[in-house]
């Protein structure tokens, strides 16, 4: 908490970007979702928001897609819906850079759902 006090919010959100990556690969997701979401309230007031060339949409999204696979809630279903629009933005503003994460979360969904194409 101190950390969080003691920095401004574009080094907070950092430490929350950051934190929550890591959260999702030990698998403690709902620490994760926790992290992604407290990063998007402190971004509300904000005038500008940490994007990270679409490295924060992206594990975001996976993020929301584990929180969906382990509850029955339809609000993660729909921030992985909003998060996979904005992955898609970034996929045609730098295909090199994004268009692996788009078809990454693609395939995830895909896998939630049943899909083995």
């Amino acid at each position: 908490q101190q950390v969080v006090e003691d920095n401004n919010p574009v080094v907070v959100c950092d430490i929350y970007v950051f934190s929550g990556i890591i959260a999702y690969i030990y698998s403690r997701y709902e620490l994760a979702a926790a992290l992604v979401q407290k990063r998007h309230e402190l971004e509300k007031n904000m005038s500008r928001t940490q994007l990270k060339c679409g490295v924060t949409a992206f594990y975001g999204g996976l993020i929301f897609l584990a929180m969906a696979h382990n509850s029955s809630e339809f609000e993660w279903a729909s921030k992985v819906s909003n998060v996979l629009s904005k992955v898609e933005c970034f996929e045609q503003i730098g295909k090199s850079n994004n268009e692996h994460k788009l078809l990454l979360l693609e395939a995830e969904i895909k896998s939630r759902i049943g899909e083995n194409d």
